[in-house]
């Protein structure tokens, strides 16, 4: 009997999910296909209870697989060498895969007990990504005596990240996720910490704007340390939220244009418009929206968050990858110094001092 085993946080299962769990079940030529959600990911922090997520992966995969609640029912922290122990002596007889991606391959020394688990199942890697090297599948296969199987799979980035943002954006999500857990989501209010800011920043904006928008939180988060992922979320959602405002409404937010360029204003009007209109009165919030543009000196680590959120994110019609170098102080420098660039190329004669200013702070001996 050949037995796969799929597990994962599922938080929540999307169409790619399913597919890979669907070319695993048919191209081992499983018996049986096990969905494992995840109870208490021991590598990740998950707010949407486990019994929810159980009641999501029944509904994406319970056609053509097993959901088992074998790891939500144990307590403490979940980890697969005691999940495949569970199924091994359930079925002594059976043959057991692992079913991962190629980034689990690429970090399978980092797991808990892998030489255990090299031995108790087989690794069907479902390469998605095309990701998966020679070496890595080599390295793995001498270092812990694993059997490894490669699956075909339709290159794929989907995320469950990515689908989780839509729902906080209210974008549609029916062509991304199974139809019964778009409905769920949407009938429990899964995902929705922050729908209804972003419903109210969507009034404020265009819908390529949104969309810029969006993307920009996409790339703080990415950007950001768990701590430090609420107050960028809402930096991020606000920081172009008085883009479209008409000089005539300045008043109104007690805000006043001075010598600031026109392409600066919307970060300093934004603050007030943060503030006033959807009541954020943290400091460092309303700081970090007002110097998205022009950066100032010594900044923080907000500041730099949606700085370089701002420049790097996905739908940026330029090329990106130089700019996402080290760690945020690296990119933060190196987007410095290429908006410094295209300032000068396009509006030297209206460039704000505060920017001056920063890139001599950052930058002392570049200029």
């Amino acid at each position: 009997m050949k037995i796969g085993v799929f597990g994962g946080t599922f938080n929540p299962p999307h169409n790619t999910h399913v597919h890979m769990a669907l070319v695993a079940k048919q191209q081992l030529d499983l018996d049986k296909l096990v969905v494992m959600p995840c109870g208490d990911p021991p590598h990740k922090k998950c707010d949407v209870p486990a019994n929810v997520r159980l009641e999501l992966s029944r509904l994406a995969f319970g056609d053509f697989a097993e959901v088992s609640d074998f790891e939500i029912e144990r307590q403490g922290k979940s980890y697969t060498v005691e999940t495949l122990r569970h199924i091994a002596s359930q079925y002594p007889d059976a043959e057991l895969y692992l079913v991962i991606g190629a980034d689990s391959l690429q970090s399978f020394g980092n797991w808990f007990c892998p030489d255990e688990i090299a031995r108790l199942a087989t690794l069907a890697v479902v390469d998605r990504e095309r990701r998966t090297s020679v070496a890595t599948v080599d390295r793995i296969r001498r270092d812990y005596g694993a059997r490894i199987r490669l699956l075909s799979c339709q290159p794929d980035a989907l995320s469950s990240t990515v689908v989780r943002l839509r729902f906080e954006f209210d974008l549609d999500n029916s062509h991304l996720v199974p139809e019964a857990v778009n409905r769920y989501a949407l009938e429990k209010g899964l995902y929705a910490e922050y729908r209804a800011m972003a419903q109210k920043v969507r009034g404020y904006l265009t819908e390529k704007r949104y969309m810029h928008t969006f993307y920009v939180v996409k790339r703080g988060q990415e950007l950001a340390s768990e701590e430090e992922k609420h107050k960028a979320f809402v930096a991020c959602l606000l920081h172009d939220v008085a883009k479209y405002i008409d000089k005539q409404d300045y008043a109104r937010y007690g805000f006043e244009q001075g010598d600031l360029p026109d392409s600066v204003v919307h970060s300093f009007l934004g603050a007030k418009v943060a503030e006033q209109d959807f009541g954020i009165h943290d400091k460092e919030i309303l700081d970090a929206i007002a110097y998205h543009t022009t950066g100032r000196p010594d900044m923080t680590r907000l500041d730099k968050i949606v700085y370089v959120a701002d420049k790097t994110e996905d739908s940026r019609p330029y090329a990106l990858s130089h700019l996402k170098r080290g760690g945020l102080d690296e990119q933060f420098v190196a987007c410095l110094k290429e908006a410094y660039e295209v300032c000068l190329q396009t509006h030297c004669d209206s460039m704000c001092p505060l920017s001056e200013q920063t890139v001599a702070f950052y930058c002392p001996e570049w200029r």
